[in-house]
């Protein structure tokens, strides 16, 4: 199976091979001076924008729907706690009030998440600001969001594959920021 990121980058190339193949096309076309029918080109114009109308249209309609983020009123399967301070991610099944409950979720075994079931995550700082990133077992960052002091963000995600997901941070909170991490279980 081919890495979404290698899909991204195929992608890519086509519609930059198209575009490239249109703009010399268009060169090739104008080498030669004469007459322009402006209503015909004005037609034209419509047509392609209509096109391009349609084509955001149908991607929208066949994106949107993948997203996997959860839908507001939907009741998540789990919630989990997390507090980040400088520099680790404390993870709980139960609410992370001061720092000696930190300290032990920090310390503690990994938090159990079921495969398939919504998870939602209650993100929030001690210090500084975070960024609150998880990774899936290969590698891929899936969701991020911010862990702010004195505010809670609520990231909900749907974790298929089961394994050991990381939890990294993505915003310089300090010297050793490359060492804040965190992880979780999908069983």
């Amino acid at each position: 199976m081919m890495a979404p990121q290698l899909k991204a980058f195929l992608v890519f190339l086509v519609v930059a091979g198209i575009v490239i193949l249109l703009f010399a096309l268009a060169a090739w076309s104008t080498r030669r001076p004469r007459d322009v029918d402006y209503g015909a080109a004005s037609r034209l114009r419509k047509r392609f924008l209509v096109v391009l109308a349609l084509l955001l249209l149908a991607s929208l309609g066949l994106t949107l729907p993948r997203m996997p983020y959860a839908k507001e009123e939907q009741i998540p399967d789990k919630v989990v706690f997390v507090a980040g301070k400088q520099f680790a991610f404390g993870i709980s099944d139960s609410a992370i009030t001061n720092g000696d409950q930190w300290e032990q979720a920090s310390s503690s075994t990994p938090v159990q998440i079921p495969a398939g079931g919504l998870a939602e995550f209650r993100v929030t700082s001690f210090d500084v600001n975070h960024g609150f990133a998880i990774f899936s077992p290969g590698g891929q960052l899936l969701a991020q969001t911010q862990a702010m002091p004195g505010y809670v963000n609520r990231l909900r995600v749907r974790l298929d594959q089961p394994g050991r997901y990381s939890v990294l941070c993505l915003e310089l909170c300090g010297m050793e920021h490359h060492s804040m991490r965190g992880v979780f279980d999908v069983r």
